[in-house]
């Protein structure tokens, strides 16, 4: 049997605690007039941050199917939030948000900021550039490594 050490029962709580984060997250977006995913989020947030950006993108930023991401993507052009810019050339056209879709997604960001602000109201600045600093090396130190492997990928290996 192998002894937990405190860094791993740390690390564990950090785990956790951005568990509580991400669903809560999604639990405070979804109470905009439009109502959108998780995914969805992502995606918009994914458009903004990468102006220009094509599905397949997409679909490689998130690991994910193309075609997974092409349902995705319809259904958001269905809502009126994401369209494809019409004068490129070439496969894959580049995205953009329509103005519901600018719209929704400052709407779920600004949400998101009020419980993020209302969460440190009694932290110290000096407190809260530490916890901004830390979450900014813990997520820069992700590597494509760190997707876990299908059971089925590991048995091959």
């Amino acid at each position: 049997m192998v002894k937990r050490t405190t860094r791993d029962d740390h690390a564990a709580a950090i785990l956790r605690e951005l568990i509580v984060i991400s669903r809560r997250g999604v639990a405070d977006a979804r109470t905009a007039p439009l109502s959108l995913s998780m995914t969805d989020q992502s995606i918009l947030g994914y458009i903004v941050d990468h102006p220009g950006c094509r599905s397949v993108d997409i679909a490689e930023a998130f690991r994910l199917n193309r075609s997974t991401v092409s349902r995705q993507l319809a259904g958001l052009t269905r809502l009126g939030v994401v369209r494809e810019i019409a004068d490129a050339s070439g496969r894959g056209r580049p995205l953009e948000l329509t103005d519901a879709g600018w719209a929704a997604y400052r709407e779920a960001i600004d949400l998101l900021q009020a419980v993020v602000d209302r969460h440190l109201g009694g932290w110290n600045d000096d407190e809260v550039a530490r916890f901004a600093t830390d979450l900014t090396r813990f997520n820069g130190a992700a590597t494509d490594g760190d997707r876990p492997g299908h059971p089925r990928d590991e048995r091959a290996g």
